[in-house]
């Protein structure tokens, strides 16, 4: 149970408990899509195992959203509708109008709901109501605004903010790759990307490579800017901050140890592991970066 993309929000308001969480969670559970549903939205158990909708330890709080989408290819629709509009052609002798094609179209759509093929995937969430902050398992911002509306429908009260910090991320990570290193609790690895500042805004993207280069040094006097950069934390985390302040490929160092535990067991310890972790992560980064923005 280790988030491997970060979107951090601060909550600012909504009085939040375990019990009023699992009571609006509850209330809006993920339900199958109906016939002519393409995509259906609600709250899940983010253990199958479980009945709980909310994962409790400590303050920490762990939620799940569920998503179940119809699989239905465009080019598949678009054949049913080409193989009519052939027949119909035929019948009546000349080619089918703009509005009766798209009749055809909705007609073929309608008619092809019901066979579709469902997937269903789920979207994991943390509360940590210690800082109020709601992390977001996802590097897709339409997913986590998915997540945030379901959740401001859900429970009452509840608002939400951008986590922002006083110094940007690619000011920062500019910095850092221009000589002057970050905090020790920080270490610099071996992937980073820049972005120019021109009209183009070319990228030059570095893997598996060396950062302490004159070559770096040089597209940043040129007025290139950082946008991502690898990193670990404490010798405990490594992860790629982004210039949007985003953590992704998050991966713990040695800190997981092999374990007896039961599937259940291993997942309520990887949870606790992975809060207080990456709890104190999500703020010495906001440290490094100049505290966080709350204007």
């Amino acid at each position: 149970m280790w988030f491997r993309n970060l979107l951090i929000y601060r909550i600012t308001g909504g009085n939040i408990t375990p019990i009023s969480l699992e009571e609006a969670l509850s209330q809006h559970a993920l339900q199958s899509c109906l016939q002519m549903e393409m995509q259906s939205l609600g709250w899940v158990t983010p253990r199958e195992e479980q009945d709980n909708f909310v994962h409790v330890y400590g303050q920490q709080w762990l939620i799940a959203m569920g998503m179940e989408k119809k699989l239905l290819p465009a080019s598949v629709v678009n054949q049913q509708a080409k193989d009519r509009l052939q027949k119909i052609e035929q019948m009546q002798g000349y080619k089918p109008g703009k509005k009766q094609i798209r009749d055809i179209k909705e007609a073929a759509l309608i008619e092809l709901m019901p066979r579709a093929f469902v997937q269903r995937h789920k979207t994991y969430a943390w509360i940590d109501s210690v800082a109020n902050r709601l992390i977001i398992d996802t590097a897709s911002a339409n997913k986590a605004e998915e997540f945030i509306q379901l959740l401001l429908k859900s429970h009452a009260g509840v608002t939400l903010a951008p986590f922002e910090t006083k110094v940007s991320p690619s000011t920062a990570m500019t910095r850092w790759l221009s000589g002057d290193e970050p905090s020790t609790a920080f270490s610099i690895d071996r992937d980073c990307e820049l972005q120019g500042m021109n009209d183009e805004k070319e990228i030059i993207r570095y893997s598996c490579h060396v950062l302490d280069t004159e070559e770096i040094t040089r597209h940043i006097r040129v007025g290139k800017k950082v946008i991502k950069l690898a990193m670990t934390w404490d010798g405990k985390v490594s992860f790629v901050l982004h210039d949007t302040l985003q953590l992704r490929r998050i991966a713990p160092q040695d800190i997981l140890k092999e374990s007896t535990e039961s599937a259940e067991e291993l997942f309520a310890s990887d949870f606790a592991i992975m809060s207080g972790e990456v709890s104190q992560l999500i703020t010495d980064i906001a440290t490094e970066l100049g505290g966080e923005d709350r204007d």
